[in-house]
């Protein structure tokens, strides 16, 4: 009897989880999302639009949901889907942009961030995706633009202030970058990521002590993050200690990093 019941259960369960997909409501799709669970939420989204295909948001979702999938043609349709109901929906726009840069088309995303930006001009999500559009298409004047317009329309913006202080090392705007890096750092001191560049900067400012100090505090934060762990590899090396460079050469190998097994693959670096 008791197996009865337990198979009761199971099929009761299975109809509820059935009856929650099918009766999903956009909250639903949102939770599913949040959680990752990339096919639960595409299925909801997909009954939701049997049902109902003018809702913008649940296309968004479904994009959300086949770009976790890794099925990024569906996506940018999903995408495409939601801007074509709400020409101002700014997230959707992005999420097509990011698919077409990720993709190599970087010129069709600005092409399609700059007319949308007609409509929207004061917007800082679509000033940064545009300025990140212009860096994969080799235009760092337009990028450091349209980065800058993101920061002022928005000063707590940290991806916009992050990505116009990488530009800015880029073109050895070396102070103006540290700068704006520790104030993103201000918004929240655990970033691994912004240690990283700011050490990049006192390495082009040649101030080995304090680019040193700022790897290792990248690495402390996240001690998996292969690009701080690499150049703090690559910034021993340059200064003869190539035991360190070794070292954090080997971390970077064990993380996977093709790069640094083919560093070490060169002679300096052989046991003798």
């Amino acid at each position: 009897m008791k197996k009865v019941f337990f198979l009761i259960a199971i099929v009761a369960a299975m109809l509820s989880s059935c009856k929650n997909i099918s009766d999903a409501t956009v909250e639903d799709i949102q939770k599913a999302c949040d959680k990752e669970d990339w096919n639960t939420a595409k299925e909801m989204c997909e009954a939701y639009i049997k049902k109902d295909r003018s809702n913008p948001v649940v296309y968004k979702y479904l994009g959300d949901a086949y770009l976790g999938l890794k099925d990024s043609a569906f996506a940018l349709y999903s995408y495409d889907q939601a801007i074509a109901l709400d020409t101002m929906y700014v997230d959707a726009m992005i999420g097509s942009a990011d698919i077409l840069m990720n993709g190599g088309n970087a010129s069709l995303a600005i092409s399609r961030l700059r007319t949308q930006m007609e409509y929207i001009p004061d917007n800082a999500k679509l000033h940064n995706a545009l300025g990140c559009a212009f860096r994969i298409d080799e235009n760092n004047n337009e990028a450091q633009a349209n980065f800058e317009r993101a920061v002022l329309l928005d000063e707590h913006y940290v991806s916009a202030r992050r990505n116009l202080a990488v530009v800015q090392i880029d073109n050895r705007d070396l102070d103006d970058a540290i700068l704006n890096l520790e104030i993103a750092l201000d918004e929240n001191p655990n970033q691994a990521d912004i240690y990283n560049y700011i050490a990049l900067a006192y390495v082009y400012k040649d101030e080995p002590e304090e680019a040193e100090k700022l790897f290792l505090k990248s690495i402390s934060i996240d001690n998996k993050y292969i690009s701080a762990i690499e150049n703090l590899a690559y910034h021993y090396e340059h200064g003869g200690d190539l035991s360190k460079a070794k070292k954090y050469y080997e971390r970077a190998a064990e993380l996977g990093s093709e790069n640094a097994k083919q560093m070490l693959a060169n002679s300096k670096f052989e046991k003798k």
